[in-house]
């Protein structure tokens, strides 16, 4: 699975679920006045279990309602995780729940069953950093796919069922439960994706992605649109890094985006032995040398949202992420021009990743908890990609030619 752009399992990111460190209070934000640019985002939160994507297309929602609205608005990845679940259950033939899936997932089920703020779906998670009901869920409903109330077939078809386990495996307070049925129906035959009969949210927490106000530029440099993120999902357009052409202009489109204080979603494949943990001038950094020092490690696909990068013009002068450059100072707004210029290298993307900010195996950029960067002479590549056996990676399978940087999502005109 690793590798896949199908399907982005993040299996790698399971986390055990000890004691983690709260997130900010209600109307924090993680807004680094002090980066090369400056995306507007939510605070960092911890994924339990393996779907990254959600949290990515969460984070990517989050921050363009910010920008139109100035509100924080947690979203749910509960719920979104719920019917991605009452969907594979009653389409796939596996006895096993597969939390993988990519950007276009995320849009149709979003399109189907709109979003819900965090605290409106599953309260208890919108009390730490991390929703540990989605692991306990998980377990719970795996257990009824191979030995319980969905262990055959025929139960697995039956959408009414489905539904009681899930509600069930989930521990949905009763008015959620009633929520749901009024708006979906039992089983299943409401939404709002213009499929299936139209669904009704009036009066309840849930929105539909038409009433969801985001706000982003229609091309390069332009002024933040205000419109829905509806809208977004039929917009933005997934590029691929592997394929492109001239991998310099691709990159420009992508600085281009964050110039704009754009959350740009970014596929690539993670392999935990580039991840700089020392204490040294890398730290918080996927790298090369230190993926060369300790060879393969516990490998994957995962998706994130940039937050910043850092640049080397051309003659020398290096754009630091976490400086101050403000396009008001015309210096300053001459040295944002130059960045674009096709001698620049780019050194690194940062991204607000998804494993939380006080996790000491994932050491984050320095000073930035949760945020990680990722130097480009690692998402290049090529690196080996590997199996594992027994938990371990089995370097005689490992294959020359992985290139970490996948595909990133743009918004029109970029």
């Amino acid at each position: 699975m690793a590798g896949r752009l199908a399907a982005l399992a993040c299996a790698f990111v399971v986390a055990s679920l000890g004691a983690c460190a709260a997130p900010g209070a209600e109307g924090d934000v993680d807004d680094h006045a002090s980066d090369i640019v400056n995306v507007p985002h939510t605070p960092v939160e911890r994924q339990a279990i393996g779907n990254c994507w959600i949290y990515a297309h969460a984070t990517w929602a989050e921050s363009m309602h910010l920008a139109a609205t100035g509100e924080t608005f947690d979203v749910s990845q509960s719920y979104w995780t719920y019917w991605h679940w009452y969907e594979h259950i009653l389409t796939s033939e596996w006895g096993e729940i597969d939390t993988g899936g990519n950007f276009g997932t995320a849009n149709r089920l979003v399109r189907k069953y709109g979003l819900v703020a965090e605290r409106d779906f599953v309260p208890s998670d919108d009390e730490g950093e991390m929703a540990t009901r989605q692991k306990t869920a998980l377990d719970e409903i795996n257990r009824s796919l191979t030995t319980g109330a969905l262990s055959t077939e025929e139960a697995r078809g039956d959408a009414t069922l489905v539904r009681r386990e899930l509600d069930r495996a989930w521990g949905l307070a009763p008015e959620v439960v009633a929520t749901l049925d009024r708006v979906f129906g039992v089983p299943v035959d409401k939404g709002f994706d213009g499929r299936s009969a139209p669904a009704d949210a009036s009066g309840t927490t849930i929105i539909p992605a038409t009433a969801f106000v985001v706000a982003y530029p229609s091309s390069p440099g332009g002024p933040p649109q205000r419109k829905t993120l509806s809208d977004a999902m039929s917009e933005w357009r997934t590029e691929g890094y592997r394929w492109a052409d001239d991998k310099r202009d691709f990159l420009l489109r992508v600085q281009r985006a964050l110039h704009d204080a754009q959350p740009v979603l970014i596929t690539w494949f993670v392999d935990f032995n580039a991840l700089e943990n020392r204490a040294n001038e890398r730290r918080g950094s996927f790298n090369m040398t230190t993926l060369n020092e300790l060879g393969p490690g516990s490998q994957g696909g995962h998706m994130t949202v940039l937050e910043d990068y850092e640049a080397e013009l051309e003659g020398g002068t290096v754009l630091r992420a976490g400086e101050t450059l403000d396009a008001a100072d015309p210096a300053q707004a001459a040295l944002l021009a130059k960045a674009l210029e096709p001698a620049t290298k780019v050194r690194f993307l940062r991204v607000k990743n998804s494993w939380g900010n006080a996790r000491p195996d994932r050491a984050f950029a320095p000073g930035m908890p949760g945020y990680h960067d990722l130097a480009l002479d690692y998402l290049a590549g090529p690196i080996k990609s590997c199996s594992e056996k027994d938990g371990r990676v089995d370097l005689a399978t490992c294959r020359d030619g992985t290139i970490p940087l996948q595909d990133v999502v743009l918004p029109p005109g970029y």
